[in-house]
């Protein structure tokens, strides 16, 4: 099998062709382009590899590409060392080292989820921008209030119906007009955001697997989409263990000579979105009379901290959506395990 790899910029690419044996055949440079990709890696004869590097143009090559090669592999640049630390850098140089790592097999590949997921993460990831902003201009409303001396009452300050009160306490024309252009900024971020939450709402249409989820204790809309938009298919995990990493629920603690050496402590990797709203969700389960309460009240009992016992329930909850996800089914409160409580 020959393998196609591509050292990819927005504007070009670098391409290198080489056989099983080593021998490079073919060095070029291609446009990145879907139809300019497709036409020179489908005139190359005999099944191919086609591997590049995870980059913002994955998903555009992947698609283009997938009916003419028998296997892609968009892979993780910061385990390629050969590549990132060599002294001889140049486009030509690492596609062919790109070439030799995939002959060798020790490329680690990344999963490119396919439309619409890649769509629905996107927005996503858009709408959350827009709350980050919205909250940085409410956050400055509130710092402006008290450097000048304004009383205000917890969020009443954002309402329409006091902004009147704290524009006429502003004390110079300048801080009034500067008070005034906070509000219209957060009005707009608003409005903006509303917009985003309907094409989300839109493009989660075609996705059932979202509403499936919103039947988990704790999960609502932007939980399910991020639970769905990023775990997208539960059987490309290959144990519980890669899931629970991936979703940065893992705990990180080193070892030597087969003894810990430090104190176990979160994991600070996996899909910091993912392990967000796996949080929001368990903190909102634990409101309620569900299984997912009386699991975190058994914990508890049982000398559980509170940021463990939180972590174990959003665990459960990744576990449920995945089963979910797999089955098909809807949430059965009455599967979730809950740990006999030797406290008082």
């Amino acid at each position: 099998m020959k393998v196609v790899s591509l050292d990819v910029h927005s504007e070009s690419s670098q391409l290198c062709v080489v056989t099983e044996d080593g021998e490079v055949i073919l060095e070029m440079k291609v446009a990145t382009k879907a139809e300019e990709l497709r036409r020179v890696v489908g005139g190359i004869p005999g099944p191919l590899r086609v591997v590049f590097e995870e980059g913002p143009l994955s998903g555009l090559i992947h698609d283009a590409l997938s009916d003419l090669a028998e296997e892609i592999i968009s892979c993780d640049p910061s385990h390629n060392a050969l590549i990132a630390r060599s002294e001889d850098k140049n486009d030509e140089r690492d596609a062919r080292r790109l070439a030799d790592l995939a002959r060798l097999g020790v490329l680690h590949d990344v999963y490119v989820p396919p439309e619409p997921y890649r769509t629905l993460r996107s927005l996503l990831i858009h709408d959350y921008h827009l709350m980050q902003k919205a909250t940085s201009a409410k956050c400055r409303i509130k710092s402006l209030c008290r450097s000048n001396g304004i009383s205000y009452r917890g969020a009443g300050v954002y309402r329409n119906t006091n902004r009147d009160a704290v524009l006429d306490s502003s004390s110079t024309p300048g801080l009034r007009w500067q008070m005034g252009s906070l509000y219209r900024e957060l009005d707009m971020l608003s409005d903006e955001r509303g917009r985003a939450r309907k094409v989300l709402h839109s493009t989660c249409k075609d996705i059932p697997e979202v509403q499936l989820l919103k039947s988990i204790p704790g999960v609502g809309s932007v939980v399910s989409q991020t639970l769905v938009g990023w775990i997208v298919r539960p059987g490309r995990f290959k144990s519980r263990s890669a899931l629970v990493s991936y979703a940065g629920l893992g705990l990180g603690q080193g070892f030597t000579n087969w003894r810990a050496i430090s104190k176990a402590r979160a994991s600070r990797r996996g899909v910091r979105k993912l392990k967000r709203v796996l949080f929001i969700a368990a903190r909102a389960s634990i409101r309620g009379k569900n299984g997912l309460a009386r699991r975190y009240d058994a914990r508890r009992k049982n000398g559980w901290e509170d940021d463990k016992a939180i972590r174990d329930v959003a665990k459960t909850i990744l576990f449920t959506s995945v089963g979910m996800l797999k089955k098909g089914c809807e949430y059965d409160d009455s599967r979730v395990n809950v740990p006999v409580s030797t406290g008082s």
